[in-house]
């Protein structure tokens, strides 16, 4: 079949018999290759899988889709299936059409049937009740293993340790005794998040910088500009450049630690598999301690919820020990708040918020960590929230230099 030409819709009966030529299996890629229809939307090889699988005819494991009854049966099943729907009903000329009424009446029959005769979707989807009705007495050795407890104190007490960003960032985390962290905590999973042109992308690429010219392995993932353009624009490089020659950086040592997925250039990275795969891979490969993303805006074209996205990718950093920076822009009209695209869920999936924002003074609060008066226009960093450990509770008051970087303003307190 000609891979420029896609169907406008496909069969159950051909994709089952498209897997039980493949010996039962298969995965979305090639379904969609092999039947030529679009992978994603009506008529899709997802649709139709998904059909399937709540017909319990196949069902998903892992990348692959997996025929669950027999191989022959499948097909057979389908059919039986489809050949339970009604047929349409024609009206012979001279009787009088059915009311609309009478439309809507067959219709609600035909779905209280439907509904009767559909079996209970697989296990993955089934009520969290049944769960709590299986006999378990004969499972307790292999259930008990995966109970954990307590280690022994020496065992059970990790340092808490920070890694280094360069930034004043460093100075916002604290100890439980109060002493600094000098770094955000490592292995953390952090949320950067504010209006666009805030400058949240101005700091995380300082941090990018510094971080690779310490000697520490940093994987950058860009959504927002290309890294490399063959245009005459200022593009991500090159500013990056020009900002290690400002803060008399090794651009050398920057060159042997710092890695780029650029996801403008290269749109095939915007496929969760491939940008999944290809993640790993120079994480583990290349040994990387920090990861920065900007924006998880690159996560929102792949198929589920960003949020969830966002959770692989930060269960996954901490399995691996890698330090995460979670770049987002608010969705919200309020400023200085916990509201973000992707909402609160997406928070709640990672360590901490860091807010990069600005706005107009307007609570009291504000004013009194800003010294400024209502109504004044202010651009701020303030730690949110963070579960690993103590933190600046104050709104720091920022702006961007001439030079291109984020500082701290000092702020002169009324006597």
């Amino acid at each position: 079949m000609d891979d420029g030409v896609m169907n406008a819709a496909v069969r159950e009966e051909d994709l089952l018999n498209f897997l039980r030529d493949r010996g039962g299996e298969a995965s979305l890629e090639e379904v969609s290759k092999g039947l030529g229809i679009p992978k994603y939307g009506p008529s899709s090889a997802y649709a139709v899988l998904r059909t399937l699988m709540v017909k319990g005819i196949v069902d998903r494991k892992g990348e692959k889709w997996v025929l669950v009854v027999g191989r022959e049966g499948a097909v057979e099943k389908a059919e039986a299936a489809e050949s339970s729907i009604p047929p349409t009903t024609e009206v012979p000329s001279g009787e009088t059409k059915p009311t609309i009424e009478q439309v809507v009446d067959v219709v609600v029959r035909s779905l209280k049937e439907a509904m009767r005769e559909s079996r209970a979707p697989p296990d993955e989807w089934r009520l969290a009740t049944k769960p709590m009705e299986t006999e378990i007495e004969a499972k307790k050795e292999a259930l008990s293993s995966h109970v954990l407890r307590p280690d022994a104190a020496p065992e059970a007490k990790k340092p808490l340790l920070g890694l280094q960003t360069g930034t004043f960032l460093d100075n916002l985390f604290f100890t439980a005794d109060g002493k600094p962290l000098n770094g955000i905590p490592i292995c953390g999973q952090f949320a950067i998040t504010g209006l666009p042109g805030a400058g949240k992308s101005i700091l995380v690429e300082e941090i990018a910088i510094r971080v690779a010219a310490s000697g520490r392995k940093v994987l950058f993932v860009t959504a927002e500009d290309t890294w490399k353009s063959p245009t005459p624009r200022f593009d991500l490089q090159s500013r990056m450049k020009q900002k290690a020659d400002a803060l008399g950086l090794s651009w050398e040592m920057i060159r042997e630690n710092l890695f780029v997925l650029d996801t403008v250039l290269y749109p095939e990275l915007r496929e969760w598999n491939t940008f999944a795969e290809t993640y790993r891979y120079v994480v583990e490969r290349e040994g990387i301690e920090l990861v920065i993303i900007d924006s998880v805006t690159v996560l929102e074209a792949y198929r589920g919820a960003l949020k969830y996205r966002v959770m692989e990718l930060a269960r996954y950093n901490q399995l691996h020990g890698v330090t995460g920076l979670f770049v987002n822009q608010r969705s919200a009209e309020t400023w200085d708040s916990y509201d973000m695209a992707g909402g609160i869920g997406l928070a709640h999936n990672l360590d901490g918020t860091i807010i990069i924002d600005y706005g107009r003074v307007y609570w009291l609060d504000q004013q009194t960590d800003l010294n400024l008066k209502r109504g004044e226009f202010v651009r701020i960093a303030r730690v949110l929230d963070c579960r690993l450990c103590n933190f600046e509770r104050r709104r720091i008051r920022i702006d961007i230099t001439p030079d291109g970087f984020i500082r701290p303003v000092k702020v002169e307190t009324q006597d």
